[in-house]
Protein backbone atom coordinates (compact mmCIF):
# COMPACT_ATOMS: atom_id res chain seq x y z
CA UNK A 1 0.00 0.00 0.00
CA UNK A 2 1.39 3.30 -1.02
CA UNK A 3 0.81 6.22 1.52
CA UNK A 4 0.89 9.80 0.32
CA UNK A 5 1.77 12.51 2.40
CA UNK A 6 -1.34 14.34 4.60
CA UNK A 7 -0.31 17.67 4.04
CA UNK A 8 0.97 17.99 0.22
CA UNK A 9 -0.45 15.20 -1.06
CA UNK A 10 2.31 13.89 -2.71
CA UNK A 11 3.46 9.70 -2.69
CA UNK A 12 5.54 9.41 0.18
CA UNK A 13 9.17 7.80 -1.00
CA UNK A 14 11.53 7.04 1.48
CA UNK A 15 10.68 7.75 4.93
CA UNK A 16 7.53 8.80 6.51
CA UNK A 17 7.24 11.33 9.66
CA UNK A 18 4.43 11.76 11.92
CA UNK A 19 3.84 15.17 12.94
CA UNK A 20 1.52 15.54 16.20
CA UNK A 21 0.97 18.96 18.14
CA UNK A 22 -1.02 18.83 21.24
CA UNK A 23 -2.42 21.36 23.66
CA UNK A 24 -3.92 20.75 27.61
CA UNK A 25 -3.61 16.51 26.68
CA UNK A 26 -6.33 17.69 23.78
CA UNK A 27 -4.72 16.44 20.27
CA UNK A 28 -4.80 19.24 17.37
CA UNK A 29 -3.01 17.92 15.32
CA UNK A 30 -1.91 14.11 14.27
CA UNK A 31 -0.68 13.40 10.27
CA UNK A 32 1.69 11.13 8.45
CA UNK A 33 3.53 13.40 5.96
CA UNK A 34 6.55 13.39 4.16
CA UNK A 35 10.43 14.39 4.34
CA UNK A 36 9.76 17.61 2.99
CA UNK A 37 7.14 18.50 4.87
CA UNK A 38 8.32 17.24 8.26
CA UNK A 39 10.91 20.14 7.80
CA UNK A 40 8.77 22.52 7.48
CA UNK A 41 6.80 21.33 10.71
CA UNK A 42 10.21 20.79 12.45
CA UNK A 43 10.64 25.07 11.42
CA UNK A 44 7.30 25.68 13.31
CA UNK A 45 8.75 23.49 16.10
CA UNK A 46 6.21 21.18 15.71
CA UNK A 47 6.98 17.36 17.23
CA UNK A 48 8.09 15.01 14.60
CA UNK A 49 8.98 11.39 14.80
CA UNK A 50 10.71 9.19 11.84
CA UNK A 51 8.33 6.00 11.52
CA UNK A 52 9.73 2.92 10.80
CA UNK A 53 8.15 1.00 7.89
CA UNK A 54 7.71 -2.41 7.68
CA UNK A 55 6.44 -5.16 4.87
CA UNK A 56 4.12 -7.85 5.37
CA UNK A 57 3.15 -10.74 3.43
CA UNK A 58 -0.75 -10.75 2.58
CA UNK A 59 -2.53 -14.12 2.75
CA UNK A 60 -2.99 -15.78 -0.74
CA UNK A 61 -6.67 -15.50 -0.34
CA UNK A 62 -6.90 -11.18 0.25
CA UNK A 63 -3.71 -11.43 -1.75
CA UNK A 64 -5.00 -9.60 -5.01
CA UNK A 65 -2.30 -8.48 -7.11
CA UNK A 66 -0.01 -6.86 -4.69
CA UNK A 67 1.76 -9.54 -2.86
CA UNK A 68 3.37 -7.25 -0.13
CA UNK A 69 1.37 -4.31 2.04
CA UNK A 70 3.50 -1.69 3.95
CA UNK A 71 2.49 -0.79 7.01
CA UNK A 72 3.89 2.33 9.15
CA UNK A 73 4.91 2.26 13.17
CA UNK A 74 6.05 4.36 15.64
Amino acid sequence: MKQNCQHCGELIVGNAYRVRSEEAGITLLDMIVCSLCSREARKLRLHTKKMKVISKEVSAKTRGTYPFTTRYLM
